[in-house]
């Protein structure tokens, strides 16, 4: 409104709704991505007990089919199907680490997501935030155990069976052994997003003034 002289009183005009600016909050991707590596960083040690248990099961995973590789090379029988069964209950015992651990992690947030919220994070920020904090522990876990899974089982053959490490170290096998590898990483960040899904949806729609009134 500006104001507007008519004879001995004063008037307010309207503005153009054009010259009216309403500000508004933006929370880029970006900055999902800074909450999520702090947070990681607040809580190492249940970041890296979660990080070790996606380790741990693609590791075993990798294993088994490098084996499978590696052991017809050698003239011997391929691992049984039963240790393939047993690397999938293992990622699903992972997985359900993984819902356990994101959810106490909520739990502990409660002030800082009500405290976002009220701020202006909307409820995609807060799942944002949460998705991208288990993915990279999903990626760190996958990328090590991965490796870890592939570089051990490797050795084990070499130092057993010495008179084929040309063959188990063949050039040709390395494409079959990075797509395991590749395989594992894959497995182990989707197994994470998607074990983090419940818990970040739960936290996304949390009410901003419960969440300010809770107490741990």
């Amino acid at each position: 409104m500006s104001p507007k002289k008519k004879g001995s009183k004063m008037e307010l005009k309207p503005q153009n709704a054009a010259d009216i600016k309403i500000g508004s909050i933006k929370f880029p991707i970006s900055e999902a991505f800074r909450f999520s590596l702090e947070s990681i960083r607040k809580r190492f040690t249940r970041a890296l007990i979660t990080a070790f248990s996606v380790l741990l099961g693609i590791a075993f995973m990798v294993a088994i089919m490098t084996m499978g590789i590696i052991l017809p090379l050698i003239d011997q029988t391929p691992p049984p199907q039963y240790q393939t069964w047993m690397a999938i209950i293992a990622l699903l015992v992972c997985g359900v680490g993984i819902v356990n651990s994101m959810l106490m992690s909520v739990t502990e947030r409660y002030k800082e997501i009500g405290t976002i919220k009220c701020l202006g994070a909307t409820d995609t920020n807060v799942l944002q935030i949460f998705l991208i904090e288990a993915l990279l522990l999903g990626v760190l876990g996958g990328v090590i155990g991965a490796c870890a899974g592939w570089g051990a089982t490797t050795v084990i053959y070499m130092i057993n069976q010495p008179q084929y490490v040309d063959r188990i170290l063949n050039a040709s096998n390395f494409v079959t052994y990075l797509t395991y590898i590749g395989e594992g990483i894959g497995v182990a960040s989707l197994l994470s997003v998607a074990a983090a899904a419940y818990p970040a949806v739960y936290a996304a729609r949390l009410n901003p003034a419960e969440a300010l009134r809770y107490e741990v």
